[in-house]
């Protein structure tokens, strides 16, 4: 599509500093930026219903509300979201933040187990939050397809690129959660950006419409293309669900590969606007070579992916980093090709199935055991090293296919006629992009200041003591373990439970904790990182356990006593979901200490259980002469054939009372006090502490003996 200005006034109009423009590209960015936001975390809003139950419920069938933008292909409604755009995604948006907003909570008015849109606080949330996506999704996607003018289609595409860096740089300093979607106070500042957002806008369709009557507007010439409607749908809905399953935080990546979101997350969030930078050379984003450039690193990124040395993670992380960039470079491109397109409704119905396809894809890679088979579940398990590129060849469909149909004489002539296009995006778009340089910049001296280090996390809890000459800080000698399975990072109506986890955690003043279902680095959790956020409020050391990659639900180890080692260990499962564990020991009054955190497989998985028994036995048999902390969660009843197995290895229980998922055993060690606490509604499981004594040499030779 090229455009031919009718009036001076139009001619610098995208060109160099122009205020008007960036005042308009920033409201774009701020309704942009709200939409993203709901993409991502609608996904979450919809997983709390089979997480929480264990099964399907029907609300699963919410997400239909992503294929609104079918509907564009009916030329009437097409005609009337055109026309009514802006007041669709202000009353959207408004819906929407008021249904994420964290209302106070009638308990007596819930009723459990029924699934009326009254019946429960979540119930409700998630039928508004899904009208309010179904209709700013439809206004969105129609603001791509209906653009009037080249400029504004321009506009509309960098907007929602920095909007999608924006979402990744914001959860920066909120330890990976997005402040607009959780907490009451920029609910309500994003409400007023929106209103400020769809003022500006209207006075810019005001002054376009006197600006059409008077002819002062800019005409259209649409080009021909070879991509067809199917192909351009398919990398439109590749290119959203790439940004939302990789680009959609800073920290997923760098978990993915082994290492810590902080700082090397900043290289993930440098890739995206590097995408941005280059999103104006076309030839280069629709090349053969840069599709088979993306092949190539989506391919390294899944190999480095796991429990893999320093330099191997780093090389993935590096690899996804520009894949960031590739995805994000083709925005601008793909844009125009969307619309150029005229028959919307087999557009968004492709986009929004290759989307469908790949989100369920990346569920069913850890999710499979709650999925029948015919569904595919068995089909794609841990799979997600082919997810990676599925997703490069889905967001590059229709440049690949474009390229294939091609002959030479008509490349020769693209060539020429793009050979006067500008190649890098406009001075506006630049500033914004400072702007956000500014701000991760900002965002990253305050992380680096609170970060966890060993002066800090000695400064918090070690016992500090001041001569005339010296400072010492010295550790406590006795541990305080913790067993809790957090339920995802979600109280138990679907909230956000991260700042109580940590107050719980701070109440109970444990020292070793092992938290499971803490694997929230996934798509249907909206790429959330609770370890990361309680390691850094409570300044702890921290071990995220297997890799996201590596497809548990997670288990995770947080301590104020330096960790000696760690081993990250999976369990074998033959059968279900994936079991973890983690091995790592831990100096504790000049003593090594081995604690192991770990969680065993579902209760229909008989022989998981069984080999995951024998296999975490034969680590604490290893261990066997360490004093050892072994926090679990491992499926099972006192006394049965798995627990006996685990109590032969040397291992003493904390109580004889009775449970069935949690449980504290140690090793040598003295205990003190076994205590268990209910979770009311932070989550659906009971916290187990238990204190402990180290026993020195002498002595334990001595118990040992008698």
């Amino acid at each position: 599509m090229s455009t031919t200005p009718i009036n001076n006034k139009a001619k610098n109009y995208g060109g160099g500093y122009n205020k008007q423009y960036l005042t308009l590209l920033l409201a774009d960015g701020i309704l942009a930026f709200v939409n993203w936001s709901l993409m991502v975390e609608f996904i979450s809003v919809i997983w709390f219903f089979p997480m929480g139950f264990m099964g399907f419920t029907g609300w699963e069938a919410a997400l239909l509300a992503i294929f609104t933008p079918i509907f564009l292909g009916i030329g009437f409604i097409n005609r009337v979201v055109s026309r009514f755009n802006l007041p669709i995604r202000l009353i959207a948006q408004l819906l929407a933040f008021l249904a994420i907003f964290p209302w106070a909570i009638d308990k007596a008015s819930i009723k459990n187990d029924e699934f009326g849109i009254f019946s429960s606080p979540h119930v409700t949330k998630t039928f508004f939050v899904s009208v309010a996506v179904a209709l700013d999704w439809l206004a969105q996607c129609n603001s791509f397809a209906n653009v009037k003018s080249a400029v504004r289609r321009e506009r509309g595409a960098y907007a929602y690129a920095l909007a999608i860096a924006l979402h990744a740089i914001i959860r920066l300093p909120y330890l990976s959660i997005n402040p607009f979607m959780t907490w009451s106070n920029w609910i309500v500042f994003g409400m007023f950006l929106v209103v400020v957002a769809f003022v500006i806008l209207m006075r810019e369709n005001i002054n376009a419409s006197d600006e059409k009557k008077s002819g002062a507007i800019w005409s259209i010439e649409h080009e021909t293309s070879s991509s067809s409607t199917v192909a351009t749908g398919i990398s439109f809905g590749g290119v959203i669900f790439f940004n939302q399953l990789l680009f959609s935080t800073y920290g997923l990546i760098p978990r993915w590969v082994g290492l810590n979101p902080f700082p090397y997350g900043l290289l993930v969030v440098l890739g995206i606007m590097a995408g941005i930078v280059i999103s104006k050379k076309k030839d280069l984003i629709t090349s053969r070579n840069f599709f088979i450039f993306a092949l190539i690193l989506s391919a390294i990124f899944g190999w480095c992916s796991g429990t893999v040395p320093f330099i191997v993670g780093f090389i993935g992380l590096i690899s996804a980093s520009l894949l960031g960039t590739y995805c994000n470079s083709l925005w601008i491109v793909l844009i125009e090709k969307v619309s150029n397109t005229e028959k919307l409704g087999q557009l968004f119905t492709s986009a929004m199935l290759t989307y469908t396809v790949l989100l369920f894809w990346a569920i069913y890679v850890v999710s499979y055991k709650f999925v029948p088979w015919w569904l595919g579940s068995t089909l794609l398990r841990e799979r997600n090293q082919t997810l990676i590129i599925a997703c490069v060849l889905a967001a590059s469909f229709a440049f690949i296919y474009k390229s294939l149909r091609s002959s030479g004489g008509s490349s020769t002539k693209r060539e020429k006629s793009n050979k006067d296009q500008p190649t890098y995006p406009n001075k506006d778009v630049f500033n914004v992009l400072f702007g956000l340089l500014v701000l991760l910049l900002l965002f990253s001296v305050n992380r680096a200041i609170t970060h966890p280090t060993d002066s800090s996390i000695a400064g918090h809890h070690y016992t500090r003591d001041l001569t005339a000459t010296s400072v010492t800080n010295t550790a406590p000698t006795d541990i305080k373990s913790m067993i809790w399975t957090i339920h995802f990072g979600y109280d138990n109506f679907g909230r956000n439970s991260f700042p109580n986890v940590t107050k719980v955690i701070k109440d109970h003043g444990a020292n070793i904790i092992g938290l499971l279902e803490s694997d929230l680095s996934r798509v249907m959790t909206s790429n959330r990182d609770l370890v990361e956020w309680v390691a850094t409020e409570l300044h702890m050391y921290s071990d995220f356990g297997p890799e996201p990659s590596r497809n548990t639900w997670g288990c995770a180890l947080l301590t104020i006593f330096p960790i000696i080692s760690s081993e990250r260990v999976i369990l074998p499962s033959p059968e279900g979901e994936l079991a973890c564990l983690i091995d790592a020991v831990l100096l504790i009054d000049q003593t090594p200490v081995n604690v192991i955190v770990t969680h065993f497989g579902n209760t229909e998985d008989v022989l998981d259980r069984k080999l995951q028994t024998e296999g975490a036995a034969a680590i604490v048999k290893k261990n066997a002469d360490m004093p050892i902390v072994f926090l679990s969660y491992i499926t099972t009843k006192v006394n049965t054939d798995n627990y006996r197995t685990l109590r032969a290895s040397g291992l003493e229980d904390t109580t004889n009372e009775g449970r069935y998922c949690q449980y504290i055993f140690y090793k040598n060690l003295q205990l003190n006090k076994f205590q268990r606490f209910s979770s009311f509604d932070i989550s659906d499981t009971e916290q187990q502490v238990a204190s402990f004594s180290v026993i020195k040499e002498n002595k334990q030779q001595e118990q040992q003996t008698q």
